[in-house]
């Protein structure tokens, strides 16, 4: 009795035969696979190389800052605003100064470079893949827009942090309104 339902159960059953794999699907399987892990793969390896070596350059600024202010504790408390003025007005303005002026000698010596599959988005533009730029091959370029003039001197700072990676910002022309 047993054995009858277990035959009963297994009458019911429906069989479905796999896909058949041919040659073809498996390429195209494989194409698929290299394409979405090599793209996820390099954003994600740009990504770690920006924030490690940002990391570095900040830390060493930082320490930079601290040493000097440790040098000269007295003459900073006897002049506390003129050292503000400088870190808050002069800095971001020279960072920017530096940012445009590479900006404009990358555009010239180098010529604009040919953008190629987006890598990411942040908060000032779009990381483009570009095959062959300014003797660097592969590389990654930054197209930044800043919104506002504090977001201007923010990117300009971090230009200033991370000018010796093997990254160059195209600095978009800032359009201003007339009032």
């Amino acid at each position: 009795m047993l054995w009858e339902q277990i035959k009963q159960i297994i009458q019911r059953i429906t069989w479905v035969s796999p896909p058949v794999i041919t040659l073809e699907w498996k390429r195209k399987v494989a194409q698929e696979a290299i394409e979405s892990l090599s793209a996820s793969k390099l954003a994600k390896s740009i990504c770690s190389q920006f924030r490690t070596r940002l990391n570095s350059s900040h830390e060493a600024f930082a320490a930079s800052l601290r040493q000097l202010e440790a040098g000269h504790s007295g003459r900073l408390e006897k002049t506390e605003d003129l050292w503000l003025k400088v870190r808050k007005d002069h800095a971001p303005r020279l960072a920017r100064l530096s940012l445009e002026s590479r900006s404009l000698q990358d555009v010239l010596l180098h010529r604009k470079p040919k953008l190629g599959q987006e890598l990411g988005r942040g908060q000032y533009g779009v990381v483009y893949l570009c095959d062959n730029w300014g003797g660097h091959f592969p590389c990654a370029l930054k197209s930044v827009v800043p919104p506002d003039e504090k977001h201007w001197n923010d990117l300009a700072l971090e230009f200033h942090y991370m000018r010796w990676v093997l990254v160059s910002f195209i600095s978009v022309g800032k359009i201003r309104s007339s009032h």
